[in-house]
């Protein structure tokens, strides 16, 4: 089996252990929760080419953020999720809106717990093992992120990097999974989109732009 077809494969693993999770922000939006739209536009800058920026609205609150270049992008507003993956399909990176775990934030700190999402990432992939605990942050806020490992159906090693951000417009997650060979390759690509990362102050959202000039 060759290397996409593998990596294909892991993709499709991630997405269906989302589902579940993906399934509760579904019924929780007919309960209340804000609308969610996701759109993306591309943009030409003279001396790069074009690059792609999604705008997310989750009622009046509003982020944003530059998909990394060379990227596809899909758009799955039911489960409010925007996926880009590499061109040729040896990286991907998710980014949603999710339901956040109960008890997730400490009060005392006003910051996310790592162990509650340590024991969310265990419950998606029950054999991952988790290489580092870190802090990661985007648009000011920060969060618990983990680089992990763990295989596909097909027994293919995959690398993941997870990233959980407080924002108004709910919890946002970042996703990374390639080949554990080639993590730290495409380790940049998460960075490059958490850099861009913004969301809305007071009803304003300042689009994050990218420049030709070094």
């Amino acid at each position: 089996m060759s290397l996409l077809s593998r990596l294909i494969g892991g993709v499709a693993v991630l997405l269906a252990a989302l589902m579940p999770f993906s399934g509760a922000a579904q019924i929780a939006a007919t309960n209340g929760r804000p609308d969610f739209h996701l759109t993306t536009s591309r943009h030409d800058l003279e001396g790069i080419g074009h690059y792609f920026r999604a705008v997310a609205k989750a009622g009046t609150n509003q982020f944003a953020f530059i998909v990394p270049k060379g990227y596809f992008v899909r758009v799955d507003e039911a489960n409010r999720l925007l996926r880009a993956v590499e061109r040729e399909d040896k990286c991907a990176i998710t980014v949603r809106v999710m339901e956040s775990p109960t008890n997730a934030m400490d009060k005392a700190t006003a910051t996310l717990k790592p162990e509650v999402f340590r024991e969310l990432l265990l419950q998606r992939h029950p054999t991952a093992k988790i290489a580092e605990e870190l802090s990661l942050s985007a648009g000011g806020q920060s969060g618990p992120a983990f680089d992990f490992v763990w295989k596909n159906d097909s027994g293919f090693s995959l690398q993941s990097r997870i990233a959980f951000i407080p924002t108004p417009a709910g919890l946002v997650e970042f996703h990374l999974i390639t080949s554990a060979a080639e993590k730290e390759e495409f380790t940049y690509a998460l960075n490059s989109l958490m850099l861009t990362f913004r969301f809305s102050v007071n009803g304003k959202l300042e689009l994050p732009e990218m420049s030709n000039k070094l």
